[in-house]
C-alpha cells in the first residue's frame, strides 16, 4: 500500500501545525478511506516512512494520554492508530529478517490444565494444556517478545512505545495492549487467533514471497486454514467467551460481589496478597467491570469506590481509609 506523495507532503505540515483548513479536509479524508484487511509489505521507502511514522505517532499518543486539555480529533486519533499498525508491520518486518534473540531466560511447558504466568511488564498470560511458552526474564527497552507453541490467553497490558510480539512458527502477532487468545501448532496452518478486546496484526512471513499483514479487530477471528477475518456471531459470543476463557481468572466482571470475595479473585490473578486486612470492608458490595485491566488500574478503581487508599510492596497490598455502610 502506497502512500501519496501529496500525504507524506501533509503529514509533515500536520506535525509542523500548518495545515490550512482545505488541507485538513483533504488528509483527513485519506485516512477516512477503508484500510484493507490485507496489507503487503514491499520497497525499502515506504518502509522508512512507517518506521518514521511509528516513532513520530507513538510519541504523539503517548504525549496525549498525559494531557487533559487539548485533544486530537477524532479522525486524527484513528489516523494514527492506523499508521501506529503501518509501523508495527515495519517492525515486525524486521523482526523475522533478523536473528532471534538468544539471550532467554524463562520457558514454561505445562502438560495439563491452565497455569498464570505475570510477565516482566505485569501482563499475564494463561497457558493452557500441552503448550510451550518462551519468555526473557526482562524485557528489553525496544521491545516486548515471546513465543508460543500450543495455546494461550494473553491480557497484554498497554505501552504505546513498544509493541508486544509474539513468535509462532512462521506468523509474528504484534500488539500494542490487547486481550486475545491464540492456538498454534508446528504447521503452517496451525494457527488460530480470537481476539476479545482491542486489535491485532498478524504477519506471516514466506520464504521468497512478501509479508502479508492482517488486521483481526475486538469480537472477530483470524484462522490460517480459512485465511480470512470472520466476526463471532452475537449468538455464539457467550459461548466462545466462555471457551476461551474456561480454567482463567480472565474474566473480573461483578455484580454487587462482597469485597472480600474480589480481594481474593485479585489474589488468585495477580499473585498478590493483601496484608493487615482485618475485615473492614467486610459489608462492601461492588459492581464493576475490571477485565482486562492491569493490577494498578484494577486497585484505583476499586479503591476509589470505597474511597480507601493503597500501597503496593513486594506484591503484599494494604489497604487504609475508606468504607461502606451495612446494607
Amino acid at each position: 500500500m502506497d502512500v501519496p506523495e501529496n500525504i507524506k507532503y501533509l503529514s509533515l505540515k500536520w506535525k509542523k501545525g500548518s495545515l490550512t483548513e482545505s488541507e485538513k479536509i483533504e488528509l483527513r479524508n485519506w485516512y477516512d478511506a477503508p484500510l484493507p484487511e490485507f496489507l503487503e509489505l514491499e520497497g525499502t521507502d515506504e518502509q522508512r516512512l512507517k518506521a518514521l511514522l511509528f516513532k513520530r505517532i507513538s510519541k504523539e499518543l503517548g504525549n496525549e494520554e498525559k494531557k487533559t486539555v487539548r485533544q486530537l480529533p477524532v479522525w486524527l486519533r484513528t489516523a494514527a492508530a492506523i499508521i501506529l499498525f503501518f509501523g508495527m508491520s515495519f517492525l515486525a518486518y524486521q523482526y523475522f529478517n533478523r536473528a532471534a534473540a538468544p539471550a532467554v531466560n524463562q520457558q514454561i511447558v505445562n502438560t495439563e490444565g491452565v497455569r498464570r504466568i505475570i510477565l516482566p511488564d505485569s501482563s499475564v498470560v494463561w497457558l493452557k494444556g500441552k503448550s510451550k511458552f518462551t519468555y526473557p526474564a526482562t524485557f528489553g527497552k525496544n521491545n516486548r517478545e515471546v513465543s508460543l507453541t500450543g495455546e494461550a490467553l494473553f491480557e497484554i497490558r498497554h505501552d504505546a512505545r513498544w509493541p508486544f510480539v509474539v513468535r509462532s512458527g512462521s506468523y509474528l502477532t504484534t500488539v500494542l495492549g490487547t486481550s486475545f487468545n491464540l492456538k498454534t501448532g508446528t504447521a503452517d496452518r496451525d494457527f488460530d487467533i480470537a481476539v476479545l478486546t482491542g486489535k491485532v496484526g498478524v504477519i506471516r512471513k514466506v520464504s521468497g514471497q512478501d509479508s502479508k499483514v492482517v488486521f483481526v479487530s475486538a469480537n472477530q477471528t483470524f484462522k490460517a486454514e480459512l485465511g480470512k477475518v470472520e466476526s463471532i456471531d452475537s449468538r455464539a459470543k457467550k459461548e466462545n467467551f466462555q471457551s476461551i476463557t474456561a480454567g482463567t481468572q480472565y474474566d473480573m466482571a461483578f455484580e454487587k460481589t462482597p469485597f472480600e470475595e474480589i480481594m481474593h479473585r485479585f489474589e488468585q490473578k495477580f499473585d498478590v496478597h493483601f496484608e493487615g486486612y482485618t475485615g473492614e470492608y467486610k459489608s462492601c458490595k461492588i459492581t464493576a467491570d475490571l477485565t482486562n485491566q492491569s493490577l494498578e488500574q484494577s486497585l484505583r478503581l476499586l479503591c476509589g469506590s470505597i474511597n480507601a487508599t493503597y500501597k503496593i510492596h513486594d506484591n503484599k497490598i494494604q489497604l487504609t481509609g475508606g468504607g461502606c455502610f451495612d446494607e
